[in-house]
């Protein structure tokens, strides 16, 4: 088992999104960042984004690149608390709903969401097997 948002979860879901060749298949199209900025996890606010580039995904740590609204296929990042975040992870709350409860922020372009909400969808499937040896 793998604790959610730890280092190692962070290497394993990167090489996840890497390998994932129907990932790469939906996202041959796609050029798009998305940050995550989680508070209030067991190691702190961890902050890592995924970036989406026609075809090739990766996982970076770190503070997420700034949205812009000069760029409208700019990176967007959502901002939320762990046990929100969990509750996506382990597929027991939708992204959409946690937004609209005001539990999830976006900051950035919600047009590119609409636009790629598709690909947020590859995202969770890729880190299925990741989720299964997750504790949360």
């Amino acid at each position: 088992m793998v604790t959610y948002l730890s280092d190692e979860w962070l290497e394993r879901a990167g090489a996840a999104l890497a390998a994932n060749g129907e990932l790469a298949e939906r996202t041959a199209e796609t050029d798009l960042t998305i940050g995550y900025v989680v508070t209030g996890a067991p190691g702190g606010k961890v902050a890592y984004s995924i970036r989406l580039d026609h075809g090739t995904t990766t996982l970076d740590r770190g503070a997420p690149p700034a949205p812009s609204d000069d760029d409208p296929a700019g990176p967007v990042t959502f901002e939320l608390d762990y046990d929100t975040a969990a509750a996506i992870a382990r597929g027991e709350l939708a992204a959409q709903v946690a937004f609209m409860q005001g539990r999830l922020k976006l900051v950035g372009n919600v047009d590119v969401l609409i636009r790629d909400g598709a690909v947020l969808d590859g995202v969770t499937d890729a880190l299925g097997d990741l989720r299964a040896d997750t504790e949360f």
